[in-house]
Formats: C-alpha cells, structure tokens, sequence
C-alpha cells in the first residue's frame, strides 16, 4: 500500500542533530496500538507464511494500484503547490528537496504500477475490480467506466479522501485576517512519510516472519504461487526502500528543526503539532483498514 520502489542507496539520519526535536520520531511514538493494527494485520501474517489465496491477493493488489493511482494525483498537486526559493544561497531549501523527492517517488510509483501488471501477468492473478458505466439522465456513458465503491477497501477510501486534500491552500486566521501557514506542505509531507512507512514496516515485518516460517515448513508451497516471496516483499522490505522513505523523514525533521530554533519556538511547536497529530492517527486507521480481513 504506501508507495513504491522508489528507491534510493543507502540510509540517513531521521534527524541530523540527534538533540533536536524529531517531529517523525514524535509521531511514530503516538498511538502505538493503531500503529500496530497498521503494520501488524494478519494479512501480513498469512501473506509471510505462503497461505494467501491467489483471489485474496489479487484483490488487494487491486485496491494497492488505486492507491497508487491516488498517489500519483496527491503528488503532482503537492509539487504545483511549492513555492520554491528564488534565491541562489537557498537552492537546497526543504522545498526543493521536496519537489526532488516527490520527482523520484513519481518515478517509482509507475514502476510499481508496471510490476503489478507484470506480476499478475505471470503469476495469473486478477487485479482488475468490479466497474460499471457512470450514468447521466439514465443513459449509460461509453465513453468512461468507473470502480464499483463496493468493491474498494475500507482504508482506500479514506486515503484515497487524504490524498484529495493535498494542495488546498493552507490559511490560519489571526484577527479575522487569513494568513499563509508556516511550512504549508507540512500536513501532505508528513502524510506521504506515514503511508511509506507504515508500508516499509508492514512489510518488513512480514519478511521477518517469511525467514522463522521457511525455517520451520521448508516444503510447503505458497498459495500464490510465489508472487509475495519472490517478487513483492523483497521489493518492499528492502535497503533502498528504506532509504528513501527515510530521506523524506530527514527533510521534514530538518525542516521543522529549524523552524523551531526561532524566537517563540516553542509555541510554534505547538502549532505544528496541532496541525498534525490528528491527521497521523486518521492515516493509520486508514492503513489498518486497507489490509483485507483474512481467515
């Protein structure tokens, strides 16, 4: 579900001075328990162990390009959004590092969307939902087909209404004057850096439960037909993954860091974290709702 294979070498620092405050660290310490319904689904659980129907799978896989799909639009507004520096001394501003990341995760998004395709492909899952023709004044349109609602999961409608947020300009009134907000790309940084998180960490421990589970059943076969074990959650568990979920963690830390290091930082702090923390717990309950219900 988070995003991709957008991948990057190596890792970084969530935060480059270790005694500044981390506002990711912050959020990865809130509601531990939604965080581990998020991460923890038993959907990973069957997933890891080789017993997930191929039906099963190709649902979800199904849901996971919409997602994808989602993401693609959220991204594109985030970065017609952007204000970038204008001056030479502030090239490396947390903006356009943004807009360098968003670039490299739009990039991998449609890689991911060709591997599911290919991967369904050659493993024979069907990855296609149910969809109709819209209706106007009772006459059926040709010309488009929509996806049944019903047929979508619970956690992508919510994200799928997240994503439609980003780009709406953020305004605080002050005196019955609207004014700009600090860092306005705050709430749709931190929302792509939970969905890639939360996936990272989904997945990552799904393989740690894949490696105790081949120790112990060497001879089943995957109900799937291999598709998890051999092209999926390598693909999501992996270093380079994790390194470029973590280099967006770093821009926004070092972001807010230094927004912090003002006169009346701590007020500020407060702000933010206003701005956020509600919108971290509906992110996680969104990403507990996308993992299918299994038996």
């Amino acid at each position: 579900m988070g995003s991709t294979s957008s991948k990057t070498p190596g890792h970084s620092s969530t935060s480059p001075n270790m005694t500044s405050f981390s506002l990711t660290h912050h959020l990865l310490s809130l509601y531990p328990e939604v965080y581990k319904k998020a991460t923890q689904a038993p959907f990973l659980l069957v997933a890891a162990e080789g017993r997930l129907p191929k039906k099963t799978l190709g649902r979800w896989l199904a849901n996971d390009r919409l997602y994808l799909h989602s993401y693609i639009r959220a991204a594109g507004k985030m970065i017609a959004e952007l204000d970038l520096p204008i001056a030479a001394s502030e090239a490396e501003a947390p903006e356009t590092q943004l807009v360098d990341w968003l670039i490299e995760a739009l990039a991998g998004v449609t890689r991911e969307d060709k591997l599911f395709l290919d991967v369904a492909r050659r493993y024979g899952l069907d990855i296609d939902l149910e969809v109709h023709h819209p209706v106007s004044d009772e006459v059926p349109s040709n010309d488009a087909m929509v996806i049944n609602e019903a047929a979508k999961l619970p956690g992508l409608v919510m994200i799928e209404k997240m994503f439609g947020e980003v780009g709406k300009p953020a305004e605080v009134s002050v005196e019955g004057m609207k004014t700009p907000t600090i860092l306005p790309w705050l709430e749709a940084a931190v929302l792509f850096f939970g969905t890639e998180k939360c996936y990272l960490d989904a997945w990552s421990w799904a393989k740690d439960w894949q490696l105790v589970h081949d120790k112990e059943d060497q001879a089943r076969q995957d109900d799937d037909g291999g598709a998890l074990r051999k092209e999926f959650i390598p693909n999501w568990s992996s270093d380079e993954f994790a390194g470029f979920v973590d280099k967006l963690g770093t821009i926004i830390d070092s972001a807010v860091a230094k927004m912090l290091e003002r006169p009346g930082g701590e007020q500020l702090k407060d702000s933010l974290l206003k701005r956020v923390e509600g919108q971290w717990k509906s992110l996680l309950t969104a990403e507990a709702a996308f993992w299918p219900e299994v038996e």
